[in-house]
């Protein structure tokens, strides 16, 4: 038996046929790449989540350590273990700033609600209205996220 040939009119659906599934197929291909783009976005941000919530629960240890070098005694300072406990809290400034987390600026700056938190108002000479005089903690930033807010006292 001889194939029979298809008739002429059938091949122009074929052909439309064809490209209407290639543009299925390509948009498929763009919206599983636009997916898989996606997911891994998603992925680094919680990523970056989890780091930056393990970092706020540090933070009150590195407000002891930072404590504990602003008050540390005169006669300590040749001691060898001391000198560790400052380069450990030393090696902790430095990896929050390889990691992109910033202190927040206060003392001599204009307050800032989107960064500060206001304790308290005093009279002070020579003082702007505002102008943060004394900071109680330190505040921190990543990127544009605030971790901690700056707790500082305004000058009125």
């Amino acid at each position: 038996m001889a194939k029979k040939k298809q008739p002429k009119k059938e091949m122009p659906n074929l052909e439309s046929e064809n490209q209407a599934l290639k543009e299925m197929l390509q948009r498929a291909q763009a919206d599983f790449i636009n997916f898989r783009q996606r997911a891994e976005r998603e992925k680094s941000e919680m990523v970056d989540y989890g780091k930056l919530e393990t970092i706020k629960e540090l933070l009150p240890v590195f407000d002891n350590f930072e404590r504990a070098r602003n008050h540390f005694p005169k006669e300590l300072e040749g001691n060898e273990w001391a000198q560790g406990m400052l380069a450990v809290e030393k090696q902790f400034v430095a990896k929050m700033e390889e990691m992109g987390i910033k202190r927040i600026p206060t003392v001599g700056n204009q307050f800032d609600p989107n960064l500060h938190e206001a304790i308290h108002m005093e009279p002070a000479k020579g003082k702007q209205s505002n102008e943060i005089i004394e900071e109680y903690e330190p505040g921190y930033i990543y990127k544009d996220k605030v971790l901690r807010y700056a707790k500082v006292k305004l000058a009125k």
